[in-house]
């Protein structure tokens, strides 16, 4: 009687062991079509990113998540034929990602804001911009975030969330931009001669650009010591720097050479 227990008892553990084994092999199967299955899928994603205009930093991110996302589900289907319950692993998961969620609060914000700059593109890389009080040439937008470059080539690196709250000039997104020159001059002075002084700096200047809006002089105000004569003259946004250190030249030695004083700044 004890034997013929004994040989119930192997007979039904061969036979778990048996089904454990072919759920075990289907486990397997899954994971590995699956896992081809899922690098076929991403293929053809980022053919399609490939062929589209959209940003590489975007698409690499999207890719990436679309990945994890696929395998995830893969082993998820490869676990439940083994007999693990599949509603614990994804309340363990998404425990685990609220957990994570809330220590990098910071850094998804950062993200929020990166894929916010990525999809509107209120600057590129390139362009001159001033966020608060930091500002220079864009070197590199990543996720999360922006890198500029200073005129004292210093490199700047703001997180894209701190970027993103607050106001962004780019001096870069249209083609021509304005300089402007301010001086002083006497009130003895000839103030009609004195202004065609000061818009021939610009009007004779080979980078001015009289067809998109003709240079301007003014008298702007009427200081303690000094008439203040305003200049505005526009030019390529690529030309703007040394066309305006050119301005500030050439108004004081048009303005020497016709006699005019510049009396010094009280």
């Amino acid at each position: 009687m004890g034997s013929t227990n004994n040989w119930l008892h192997w007979e039904r553990w061969a036979d778990k062991t048996m089904l454990f084994g072919g759920d075990l092999l289907e486990a397997l199967v899954i994971l590995l079509v699956g896992k081809w299955i899922v690098g076929r899928i991403i293929a053809l994603v980022q053919k399609a990113f490939a062929r589209s205009k959209v940003d590489k930093t975007l698409a690499g991110f999207i890719i990436n998540v679309l990945n994890i996302l696929l395998l995830v589900f893969v082993l998820m289907t490869a676990l439940s034929k083994v007999g693990v319950p599949t509603n614990s692993v994804a309340a363990l998961i998404g425990g685990a990602g609220l957990a994570v969620g809330l220590a990098l609060k910071d850094q998804l914000s950062n993200f929020a804001a990166g894929v916010l700059i990525i999809l509107f593109r209120p600057f590129k890389v390139g362009d001159f911009i001033r966020a608060g009080d930091k500002e220079g040439y864009v070197l590199e937008i990543k996720i999360v975030q922006t890198s500029l470059r200073t005129d004292a080539n210093e490199e700047v690196i703001i997180p894209n969330g701190v970027l993103m709250s607050s106001s962004i000039v780019n001096k870069s997104s249209l083609p021509q931009r304005r300089a402007q020159v301010v001086v002083g001059v006497g009130y003895g002075a000839d103030l009609q001669a004195a202004k065609a002084a000061v818009l021939r700096a610009a009007t004779e200047h080979p980078k001015n650009i009289e067809t998109v809006n003709p240079a301007t002089v003014q008298i702007t105000n009427l200081g303690s010591g000094s008439i203040e004569i305003t200049l505005w003259a526009w030019t390529e946004e690529a030309d703007w720097w040394d066309f305006q250190c050119d301005l500030n030249e050439r108004v004081v030695e048009n303005l020497r050479a016709a006699n005019i004083s510049m009396p010094f700044p009280q």
